[in-house]
């Protein structure tokens, strides 16, 4: 660097342009890419730095001269924002020291004044410099500083903008600015950055005053109300950095939020803007320790600033919020370090609430756990390790303190005195205490673990537990004594137990779950190959590797004989596993020989009869053990010798790819495969087309799967000792693949062989060929042959395209890119005309096909970019064309360029809005041909002629339209592409204007639209459909400009749009006869009565005056016009909605029903528009009096009484049933009083039951009932009470049929908005006060159990949104607590026991469910009997639950039947957890208070079951129960005396039969734990029994509390 300086002081008379040359160079170099530049950035802050402490003065004056800074400070704002390196920060430090330090201070001030307008200008949008990133580095820089200070930013920012000096709201508007940047994700942690910056800075020089933390809420709050989706990064790059920079404010800030939060309060809101950001906050806080765990003490650590409460903590953890419980699960169990102990009350809450995060049915809810739960076993690890080496550290002080002690020549004062200062007692018990606690949690938290694996689990708790426990089998790599701690959890979980049920799970209908449990018992013999031998695993009678060997057996018969795809691959896997745990080589490739022999016996079978093949020799297994077992190989170093042997099998394993594809191949190949059963196999008993397309694409995938799997290994060196593909081996699964893609037609058969195809490709490169020509030449021609002679069977070209992808993936010179990207172009624009060919060969669909699937490749779309534009041109041309297939493959191509200009992450919701106005979507800078290409395809549109004038314009002119309303449009080319869309608007297809409509809005989303629009409607003339056009464009923009730019929705605008539309029907006749003009017209009318604006200065409403519309506009004169015509519906669907409108702002109390007339009129002439013009009608919320609302439910009821048709009374019903939710809320006393009387509920009642019904009026009429029913409820004198309990038990029947699992989704979800109706608005009446007391739970009506049992199973729907309407449903009951739906069902449970826990019925119900009863529906009505007036119906209805149970006998032998059929039929319900339920009601069961009854007399059907033991209660349910659990625990030990041995995949296995066993086991415990002698020695027997047949040991652990 001094060289430098040196260089440009050599000449007098060249000083200035040496050094200026320097600069320049060295500018020029530290310009370039990151790679190549180097260290220049260094060389160039060096230079000018050691210019400004030169002794010369020209050299300072050089280094200090405002060009060169601003030369410095343009170079870093284009630079940096493109190729950003950590020493471009020098350029900044540099410009701060020319500031500061600059000798003459003026042009010191000049630079920091060009820099701070340049900077503010561009952050604020104002500048059109494309560096905001750099911007917000340079300004928080210079702020943090002190170069620049915050009123300065405010004042510079004032001026750019023309603000008023309103400090406050500058800052609102300019941090706004900065949050706006927060979306682009490369931005926001820059933007983060600098608001921390001006949060924590001084306003000026001279002063400390800054924004204190209520500011800082503000401007936060303001950001997130943006947009939520900034949550996560304000929690990343402001709070985390706020809390680091001002701890101080940073508390104050945290104690604020926690004033603001509503989400802990018992009446909680939900989900607001003030707790998230509160929950964030104290993420932020447990992130850097300042936010500490409930129960704490503070006084050991004074770095802590803030602790938890823990019913704060744990009311968030069972809240209904996803984020909300992510967040609290990550407060609970983050930690800064990975040594510090958990309170005993955050172990506590671990256990109440980490199984509800296990079986969270969201992905990223369960991710996050995942990441937490790794952590958390990694600090409780380390955190027993440490506290065990503390133990041992105060042991030995205090043996030593009394070896001490011992001496004689110390004093007993002097001893008591030591003893304190060296053994303080406490500490001492505590910590011990504190590491027995963490013991016991590892404990409960193995033992959790392994529960999770039950088959009767869902997946969610079958995968998480899975993962989990990969970081305890198979840890990170530790260090010290942690590793001892390690092992020790690990074997706390690896036992017998453990082993079988991982091993059942290899099997697992879920792909990933099969993978993970793999890989557990993978770890396990990579341990034992580091070992040098095998461990043993506890409690397993025999060794992991014969196991497995028996395992493998077992599973292969079973694929063998069900050839399902999940069965085949587990199998296929556990022969991986057993080569995995063979440490002996020859063991190793005798398993593989096995496998082929197997596989090769039967191929051979297949090549004979295919047929038989089918149905009882599958080759997909032996195929994917193959794969799965070449892989494992692949990683191992052989001998020579050996080397020999497995090339022998991998030729046999490459014939055998070959030979499966012959025989095969003529299923596959045909045109329509799916539907293809060949002749000679059509008369073959119990063959269908189903089961030989299962055959022949499972055969050809994994066959496939198998070639690439060997293929791949092309890259390993011979010489090393690793296996590889000999280049016979290469060629010919090289060839295999090209044949196989060049004739399949099965969709999934060629997906999977392109894959293998496309590795081919890329491996060519391991086996060059001498003479240049090559495998790629080759099959690159024939890919071309493939293309002009293969007929154009399918849209997609089947596998062709797949063929070109391939190719080109290998990167390869010969054929290059652009050599095969022009040949495609050069074939796909071939004229073809319709009278030339028949449509069956068009080498022109296979070539726009490879281009559509080149620029779909994420591997090859970057590549393609450059031609992008070029195959718009060839797209657009396409559509140009008489064949349709050409048309339709263009359309294609064009979608797919499309979706490489925008990416593919965009949502549909944001696709369809279209642009926002900001920032334009594509960098039309990049793609130059892109603007005049988008002219071009708009103009071809306006030339089209003849009969495909229709179909041509849209497939030509929407793509364009299309690019344009979602990115905005080119400036270049803006007012060109402005007037022929305009044009569009008159187009005779309707479609067509409505997307130049939409398109148009993109241009007009800015200042002075008003104008704009004003010139359309001029400009329409006498053209009908130019005016609907710009009508349309009107709504569009009205829309639009409400939801992203609100402030151009003046109100001086608005007036001129409602003067605007006053006068369009005397300046335009066509508004009169067109009837689609007509109809938006009114839909804009209606559109600003709805958003009306209070606001308005001149008093009038904005809607009186246009609703006054011509006589002949009405709704019953549009009815009289003659519809032959023109089509008149959709105008009258807008009438009518006009109308109704009109009808309910002057609705009067008993002065009639208008809005019933206008509908009924409605009804007479079209059900259609009447269905549209209900759907329509205001909701209940928007509703301006009680009128309206008492209108409405006077409309809805006579709708559903004047008419047959169920359409129009199933939204009449729907709308109905959210009204009167509202009305039945409603606090005060005019709601409830517009509600219908009890006789017009009865009538209503009868006749929807009268009237033929559909399925959609069926779930409307169940959602009814609810709020019918709630009605009835809240009037108790006028129903009498017998009856009231008749229709309550009827209900909850109704409600318990509808809400079954086998019910479509409609009735289940109609159901729990049903029940959430009368729960809502009935529970102070009949359901729920605070707190129970005794006289109330005698009080307690049983009637109520039915629906309250049913809203208990909902919560355990299989749908995410059922459940969390029942949850919701359930919140009345619970005090308004917002839940999650697995936290309200054991809440609901426990108020249920608090409520009924004397009522005999509910007794009933906990044992059925205890066992899996379904009751009769009969069993929830029992009616009164008309002989015996006081019959009690809750007696009768327990009588009736406790009969008919099915033995447990008949449901295992059911259960244990083997099925054998291909394809299973899916359980309804998959989320469901049998053995969690029968322990739920086992301890609801066990906590009812008995309520003694007569000992009926034996009968001879039913045997007297032993006597219990006088604690447990006699009631019916107890004994029936008894009964039944003693029976099935002798069939279970039947079962395990006649079966030889349960084991993996024993009769055990199956959810069904485990079930079962569950429900006996559980009901045993809980009836031997209460004194039952008979069943507690049964349990015995069967655990006895269990234990040496091995019996699951899941079920030999529900058997725990017994003697021996």
């Amino acid at each position: 660097m001094v060289s430098l300086v040196s260089l440009s002081q050599v000449s007098p008379y060249s000083q200035g342009t040496t050094r200026q040359d320097i600069f320049q160079q060295l500018l020029l170099y530290a310009a370039k890419p990151r790679q190549s530049s180097g260290n220049s950035c260094v060389k160039l802050y060096g230079f000018v730095e050691q210019c400004s402490k030169s002794s010369k003065v020209a050299l300072r004056d050089f280094a200090f001269a405002r060009t060169i800074a601003l030369g410095l400070f343009d170079f870093f704002l284009e630079w940096n924002e493109q190729d950003s390196h950590r020493s471009m920060r020098l350029v900044l430090d540099l410009l701060a020291h020319i500031i500061t330090n600059n000798p003459t201070p003026s042009i010191g001030a000049s630079v920091k004044a060009t820099i701070l307008r340049t900077t503010v200008s561009t952050i604020t949008q104002q500048s059109s410099r494309p560096s905001v990133k750099s911007a917000l580095i340079s300004l928080d820089h210079f702020t943090q500083k002190k170069v620049i200070y915050l009123h300065d930013i405010l004042e510079v920012y004032r001026e750019i903008h023309g603000l008023p000096t309103d400090e406050n709201a500058l800052w609102d508007t300019f941090t706004a600015k900065i949050f706006a940047w927060m979306e682009l994700h490369h931005v926001c942690s820059v933007a983060g950055k600098l608001l921390v910056t001006i949060f924590t800075s001084p306003w000026h020089h001279d002063t400390d005053i800054r924004h204190q933390p209520h500011a800082w809420h503000e401007f936060i709050y303001k950001g997130l109300e943006m947009n939520v989706e900034y949550l996560e990064s304000i929690k990343n790059y402001i709070f985390v950095p706020i809390f680091k920079t001002d701890r101080a404010g940073s508390l104050l800030y945290l104690h604020h939020l926690s004033s603001l939060q509503r989400l802990t309060s018992k009446d909680s809101n939900g989900w607001d803007l003030n707790s998230m950001l509160w929950l964030a906050m104290l993420e932020a806080g447990k992130k850097v320790g300042v936010v500490e765990e409930p129960g704490y003490e503070s006084g050991h650590d004074s770095q802590s600033a803030s602790i938890l409460q823990a019913d704060m903590l744990e009311s968030v953890l069972c809240h209904d919020s996803h984020e909300a419980r992510s967040s609290a699960i990550s407060i609970l169990m983050a930690s800064p370090s990975t040594t510090k102990p958990y309170t005993a009350e955050a172990l506590e809450l671990l256990k109440q609430h980490l199984p509800s995060f296990h079986e969270d049915t969201e992905p990223k809810m369960r991710y996050d756990v995942l990441s937490h739960s790794k952590n958390m076993i990694k600090r409780i690890r380390n955190t027993i390790e440490s506290l065990r080496r503390e133990n041992e550290r105060s042991s030995r002080k205090v043996n030593k303190t009394r070896l001490i002690k011992a001496a004689p020549n110390l004093s007993a004062d002097q001893t008591r005195r030591e003893d304190l200062e060296e053994h303080p007692k406490d500490g001492t018990v505590k910590l011990r205490d504190t590491l027995c606690q963490h013991e016991n949690f590892v404990s409960w938290y193995v033992g959790f673990l392994k529960g999770e694996l039950a088959p009767t689990a869902s997946y969610q708790r079958h995968i998480t537990a899975l993962r989990t426990m990969g970081f305890i089998v198979k840890p990170a790599p530790q260090q010290g004594n942690s590793v001892a701690s390690s092992y020790e959890i690990r074997n706390l979980l690896v036992d017998a137990t453990w082993f079988r049920s991982i091993l059942d799970l290899i099997m697992d209908p879920f792909d990933d779950v099969r993978e993970t449990a793999a890989s557990l018992v993978m770890s396990l013999s990579l341990e034992s190959a580091g070992l040098g031998s095998e461990r043993l695993i506890h409690g397993l009678q025999k060794h992991p590797t014969e196991e497995l060997r028996t395992f493998c057996h077992k599973a292969d018969e079973l694929a063998r004989r069900t050839a399902r795809a999940d069965h085949s691959d587990g199998a296929a896997r556990s022969f991986e596993l057993l080569c995995r745990h063979s440490l002996d080589v020859e063991d190793q490739i005798q398993i593989t020989l096995t496998v082929l022999s197997s596989l090769e016996a039967k191929l051979s079978a297949a090549e004979q009869d295919l047929a038989a093949a089918v149905l009882e020799a599958p080759v997909h297994g032996s195929f994917a053990s193959l794969r799965y077992m070449w892989s494992s190989l692949s990683s191992t170093k052989f001998t020579e010798k050996d080397l020999k042997r497995l090339a022998e099998l991998q030729d046999r394993a490459v014939t055998s790819g070959w030979r499966i594809w012959q025989t095969v191949r003529h299923v596959l190949c045909d045109d329509s495969p799916e539907g293809h059963l060949p002749e000679d196999l059509d008369e073959v008993e119990g063959l269908d087309t189903k089961d030989l397309l299962s055959y022949s694409f499972r055969a050809i995938h994994e066959s496939s799967n198998l070639m690439r799997t060997i293929a791949s290994n092309a890259r390993q060196n011979l010489w090393q000792g690793l296996l590889t593909p000999s280049r016979e081996n290469f060629e010919a699964i090289g060839k295999l693949t090209f044949d196989e893609l060049s004739s399949l037609r099965h969709r999934g058969a060629f997906t999977t062989v392109s894959q293998t195809f496309t590795s081919c490709c890329q491996l060519v490169k391991y086996f060059p060929n001498e003479d240049g020509a090559g495998l790629l030449d080759e099959w690159y021609e024939g890919a071309l042959s493939c293309i002009h002679t293969q007929a154009s069977t399918t849209r997609r070209s089947a596998g062709i395209p797949a063929l070109i992808v391939g190719i080109l993936s290998s990167n390869s010179d010969r054929p290059s890119f652009e050599d095969v990207i022009h040949r495609l172009r050069s074939i796909g624009s071939r004229p073809a005309v319709v009278s030339e060919t028949d449509g069956s060969n068009l080498p022109q669909v296979h070539a726009l096909n490879c281009i559509k699937d080149i620029f779909k490749s994420s591997y090859l779309s970057k590549r393609a970019e450059p031609y992008l534009t070029d195959c718009l041109q060839l797209a657009a041309d396409s559509l140009k064309s008489e064949i349709w297939a050409i048309r339709n493959c263009g359309l294609l191509l064009l979608r797919s360029l499309i979706d490489c200009l925008f990416g593919t992450s965009e949502s549909k919701i944001s696709i369809e809005a279209g642009w926002d106005g900001r920032t334009v979507k594509i960098p039309y800078h990049k793609f130059k041909a892109l603007p005049a290409l988008l002219v071009n395809l708009l103009e071809m549109g306006q030339q089209s002629k003849g009969v495909l004038i229709g179909s041509q314009t849209a497939e030509s002119v929407f793509p364009a339209l299309d690019i344009i309303r979602r990115a905005g449009p080119p400036e270049e080319v803006r007012d060109k592409l402005y007037d022929i869309i305009a044009w569009y608007l008159g187009s005779h297809i309707w479609h067509v204007r409505e997307i130049a409509a939409r398109t148009l809005c993109s241009f007009l989303l800015k200042p002075g639209w008003l104008q704009s629009i004003a010139d359309l409607l001029a400009a329409s003339g006498t053209s009908a459909n130019q005016l609907h056009g710009a009508l349309l464009t009107l709504k569009f923009l009205l829309e639009r400009l409400a939801e992203v730019m609100p402030e151009q929705l003046s109100d001086r605008d608005v007036r001129a749009v409602h003067t605007l539309l006053i006068k369009l029907p005397s300046t335009n006749y066509c508004l009169g006869t067109c009837s689609e003009a007509r109809a938006v017209y009114i839909e804009i009318i209606c559109f600003l009565a709805q958003s009306g604006r209070p606001e308005n200065p001149s008093g009038i409403e904005l809607a009186d005056e246009p609703l006054d519309l011509p006589v002949e506009w009405s709704l019953e004169s549009s009815t009289r016009l003659d519809r032959s015509a023109a089509p008149l519906a959709l105008l009258d669907i807008r009438l009518g909605q006009a109308e109704v409108r009109h009808a309910l702002k002057g609705s009067i109390i008993g002065q009639g029903n208008a809005l019933g007339d206008i509908l009924t009129t409605s009804l007479k002439d079209d059900i259609n528009v009447a269905c549209s013009i209900i759907e329509n009608m205001p909701s209940a919320n928007s509703l301006e009096s009680d009128a309206a609302g008492a209108s409405l439910v006077e409309t809805y009821i006579q709708i559903c009484l004047e008419t047959d048709a169920p359409e129009p009374r199933t939204i009449a019903l729907e709308n109905l049933a959210a009204l009167m939710d509202i009305m039945l809320c409603d606090k005060s006393e005019r709601g409830p009083g517009h509600l219908p009387t009890n006789k017009v509920i009865e009538q209503l009642w009868a006749d929807l039951h009268r009237k033929p019904t559909n399925p959609s009026l069926s779930d409307a009429i169940i959602r009814i009932s609810g709020p019918l029913l709630a009605i009835l409820a809240s009037r108790p004198g006028d129903v009498p009470r017998d009856d009231m309990e008749q229709w309550l038990r009827s209900w909850g029947a109704m409600m318990t049929d509808a809400g079954k699992a086998d019910r479509t989704f409609d009735t289940r979800i109609a159901a729990v908005s049903a029940m959430g109706s009368f729960s809502a608005s009935a529970r102070s009446t009949f359901v729920c006060t605070p707190d129970v007391t005794e006289t109330e739970t005698a009080n307690a009506d049983p009637a109520h159990l039915p629906w309250l049992l049913a809203l208990y199973d909902t919560l355990k729907d299989d749908d995410d949104e059922i459940r969390a309407a029942a949850a919701s449903a359930t919140s009345p009951i619970l005090s308004n607590q917002r839940l999650v739906s697995v936290e309200a069902g054991q809440r609901l449970l426990q108020w249920l026991l608090g409520r009924y826990s004397t009522v005999a019925e509910f007794g009933a119900h906990a044992a059925c469910r205890m066992i899996g009863h379904v009751p009769s529906p009969l069993s929830l009505t029992s009616p009164a009997s008309p002989q015996d007036p006081s019959h009690d119906q809750s007696a009768s209805a327990t009588a009736l639950l406790l009969r008919d149970w099915v033995p447990a006998e008949t449901q295992l032998a059911q259960a244990m039947r083997f099925d054998d059929s291909l394809f299973v039929v899916e359980e309804q319900n998959l989320y469901v957890d049998e053995v969690r339920e029968a322990r739920r009601w086992r301890d609801v069961f066990l906590a009812l208070t008995p309520t003694p009854t007569p000992t009926p007399p034996p009968t001879p059907t039913q045997p007297s079951s032993p006597s219990p033991s006088p604690s447990l209660s006699t009631t019916q349910p107890t004994k029936t129960l008894s009964q039944w659990t003693l029976a099935g625990l002798q069939t279970l030990t039947r079962i395990a005396q006649a079966e030889a041995r349960d084991g993996p995949l024993g009769w055990a296995t199956k959810p069904e039969v485990f079930a079962i066993c569950a429900r006996i086991l559980v009901s045993g415990a809980a009836l031997a734990g209460a004194g039952d002698v008979g069943v507690g020695e049964e349990m015995c027997r069967f655990r006895d029994e269990g234990r040496r047949a091995e019996v699951h040991g899941l079920l030999l652990g529900m058997c725990g509390g017994l003697d021996g």
